[in-house]
């Protein structure tokens, strides 16, 4: 009896978990607690758009428009491709880490169709949801493995022009993929002039932004970064070469890339947003390290904070 009692309690808990309060023009398509994460697909019937969605109302970890499921519909994902002119060449193995709603790797393949792109995506729900709702489909140039993304950088020895770091949990990024420790991984994983690019949520929503941006610098030679206009996300851009990109060099080279592969994202526009890192110096920011988890990062700030 109390076993049933305790089933049903669990359950209970789990329904409240995934309860999700929508708008008028809003109906919910999906819903699942997977074993990683709480899965909602939201379509907004008023904007023909549709979304990835968890508990939290105003974030969504990817999504279409409906009408055109070929296009990008967040800033977040529109930024992620300025990293393609910091590469001196054309993209021929590509890795994204996380698979979401599926949208950055499809419109990669569209647009580079000769490319091997590979994808690691820790949910093996995710997988369908991505098929079914949002219209992904795998071939014989991109293909998913069902696999932590650090496991899947360490096991792979393959090595990639570009890699995109884009896995999330709920609206965070897990921790174990922020690490120096991973960082370095990701790198020993990338072609001698190679690229990684990163969806970093801004400072209001991520509490350790400032040593995101410390531990990216430690572990690679050059940070570029890329403030989002609409969506508060940045996104960072580290190279493995240790030659610095210059800005009229990056939008030169983004200017190319967008009319010579017919992106319908303004490319150039992007790049001249570009940042250097060096205006993102913090010297009391704190190096993510597997050993030094985020309890201890906010005891670390606190403490900090009250001196």
């Amino acid at each position: 009896m109390m076993r049933t009692f305790l089933v049903a309690l669990l359950f209970v808990f789990a329904w409240a978990a995934g309860s999700l309060a929508l708008e008028a023009s809003e109906k919910l398509l999906f819903e699942k607690n997977s074993l990683y994460q709480y899965i909602a697909v939201v379509e907004d019937t008023a904007k023909n758009e549709r979304y990835v969605r968890n508990q939290k109302r105003d974030y969504a970890q990817g999504g279409i428009y409906v009408n055109a499921p070929e296009k990008l519909l967040f800033e977040f994902t529109q930024l992620g491709f300025v990293s393609l002119a910091f590469l001196d060449r054309e993209p021929r193995d590509v890795l994204f880490v996380g698979l979401g709603a599926g949208a950055m790797p499809k419109y990669f393949n569209k647009h580079y169709p000769e490319a091997n792109t590979d994808i690691a995506e820790i949910d093996p729900d995710m997988v369908p949801v991505a098929r079914k709702y949002f219209y992904f489909r795998e071939n014989e140039k991109m293909r998913v493995t069902v696999e932590d993304g650090r496991i899947f950088v360490k096991r792979s020895r393959k090595k990639y022009d570009l890699v995109i770091l884009d896995a999330y949990q709920n609206d965070y990024i897990p921790f174990h993929l922020t690490t120096v420790e991973f960082l370095k991984e990701v790198r020993s994983r990338l072609k001698e002039d190679g690229v990684v690019v990163s969806n970093i949520t801004s400072p209001f929503r991520n509490k350790f932004f400032d040593s995101m941006v410390m531990t990216y610098k430690k572990a690679f030679p050059h940070l570029y970064i890329f403030r989002g206009k609409k969506s508060g996300n940045f996104i960072f851009v580290a190279t493995a070469n240790g030659a610095v990109k210059e800005k009229q060099e990056i939008e030169k080279r983004a200017m190319k890339i967008q009319s010579a592969r017919k992106l319908d994202i303004d490319l150039a526009e992007i790049a001249s947003r570009v940042e250097m890192s060096d205006d993102y110096e913090w010297s009391r920011a704190k190096i993510l390290t597997d050993d030094f988890a985020p309890v201890n990062l906010y005891k670390y700030q606190k403490s900090g904070a009250q001196k």
